[in-house]
């Protein structure tokens, strides 16, 4: 081991590092209920301190961030892990958005890395997924021998600016315009609406030259073939259920923006029942007895959030997941998780609105910078020169805790599934 792998117990001490037990996200330690075993403090000699837990009781906004196989999907998927085998009394549901493809895999026991796990306790497990994917991807999967469920999107849900996103159109070009009027009328008009009631009313447009309306049917009827748009769409009741998690894989859609509507969906329906469920739950402390319930609260989990999320640009997923989520989500229970390996690639108020960063090992001086400008007070030392201390090892964090107003560097420990 070279110097400057070495963690300097001085260094540390210096730079707001604490060694005193922690349950990150919580400022009382009074219990362990509602926490999940995420580590164990790394001593000074590499070797493993006492167990790391963290907080799943109250409402979180993460940031996990690292370079390229460092260990931040790793992490998120032991963060799954632990939310699937809490009780199902703590009330929580997990979603996860798979962008990549690489989620459906916990449903299987980490055999792999079986010899790590017996040094820790541990013995590998699968985790209790549910696995949905888009309508049209279910052939490939089936295929592979994968046991998958359909994920459809509602075209109502959708507005004219959505489109135009999808589409890449600008909204105040000649296509853009007549197809936002083209939804306009047809959510004031139609009864039920599909791609098939979209092109129709193209068609009947007398208004508009046929080349117009050739081109913009051939818009939707592209739609179409992306498998993933169905009049009834799926049922929320299915996605949000309490100690269940749901992965959506999106990793079979090649367009981004399509990804960030699915996002933007989901991200509405959740926060708007969050609001209502919120309601129920006041109204029940105050004595009443409201006929209706309440959905669990929520996790939800975006793997390359910097996707949908980006620093100098807006997608179809910016206003619901900065703004529901992230600057208001506490308030209704939602808690919400973002993996990235580019921060300085990410919108600012992910990083300023996370009350947990999960930092594996950076070394591009641009994402240094981005978590720096939000380095809080309470760490007498750079989040730069911590990361530098932290070594070069796998699997190695560091844990910047708001709640707690501490800094800690963990060893995370081995997924139980694959």
């Amino acid at each position: 081991m070279n110097s400057e792998d070495k963690i300097i117990s001085q260094d540390l001490r210096n730079s707001g590092v604490t060694h005193k037990q922690y349950v990150i996200g919580r400022r009382d330690t009074d219990t362990d209920t509602g926490t999940l075993n995420v580590g164990r403090y790394l001593a000074l000699d590499k070797s493993m301190g006492s167990k790391v837990q963290m907080d799943a009781l109250r409402p979180h906004a993460i940031l996990i961030c690292g370079k390229r196989g460092y260990g931040k999907s790793y992490t998120m998927g032991t963060l799954i892990e632990e939310l699937a085998a809490l009780p199902e009394n703590v009330n929580i549901a997990s979603l996860v958005i798979d962008t990549m493809g690489i989620f459906w895999t916990m449903r299987h026991p980490n055999t792999k890395e079986k010899d790590i796990l017996s040094k820790w306790g541990l013995s590998p497990v699968s985790t209790d997924i549910e696995l949905y994917v888009p309508e049209g991807s279910i052939g490939h999967y089936e295929k592979m021998h994968i046991d998958v469920k359909p994920f459809s999107i509602p075209p109502s849900e959708l507005s004219g600016y959505d489109w135009c996103s999808l589409f890449g159109l600008d909204p105040i070009s000649p296509m853009g315009v007549f197809i936002m009027k083209t939804i306009e009328d047809i959510k004031e008009n139609a009864q039920e609406i599909s791609l098939k009631t979209i092109m129709d009313f193209v068609k009947k447009d007398k208004e508009q030259d046929t080349t117009l309306r050739n081109a913009a049917n051939n818009y939707f009827r592209s739609a179409i073939s992306w498998g993933i748009f169905h009049e009834k769409g799926i049922i929320f009741s299915d996605i949000i259920r309490k100690g269940k998690v749901i992965v959506l894989d999106l990793s079979s859609i090649d367009n981004q923006n399509i990804k960030a509507i699915a996002v933007k969906i989901l991200g509405s329906k959740i926060y708007h029942e969050s609001i209502r469920s919120r309601r129920i739950y006041e109204q029940r402390k105050m004595g009443e007895s409201p006929d209706e319930e309440g959905i669990p609260m929520v996790w939800m989990f975006v793997d390359e959030a910097h996707l949908f999320l980006p620093r100098d640009a807006r997608t179809p997923a910016t206003d619901i997941l900065v703004t529901e989520w992230l600057r208001q989500g506490r308030q209704p229970g939602l808690s919400i998780i973002f993996a990235t390996q580019r921060p300085a690639a990410l919108h600012p108020d992910v990083m300023s609105q996370s009350d947990i960063i999960i930092c594996h090992r950076l070394t591009a001086q641009d994402d240094i910078t981005a978590l720096e400008a939000v380095r809080p007070t309470y760490m007498r030392e750079g989040i730069g020169d911590s990361l530098r201390k932290m070594g070069t090892e796998k699997g190695v964090a560091f844990i910047v805790d708001d709640n707690s107003e501490s800094a800690h560097v963990v060893r995370m420990r081995p997924r139980k599934s694959w």
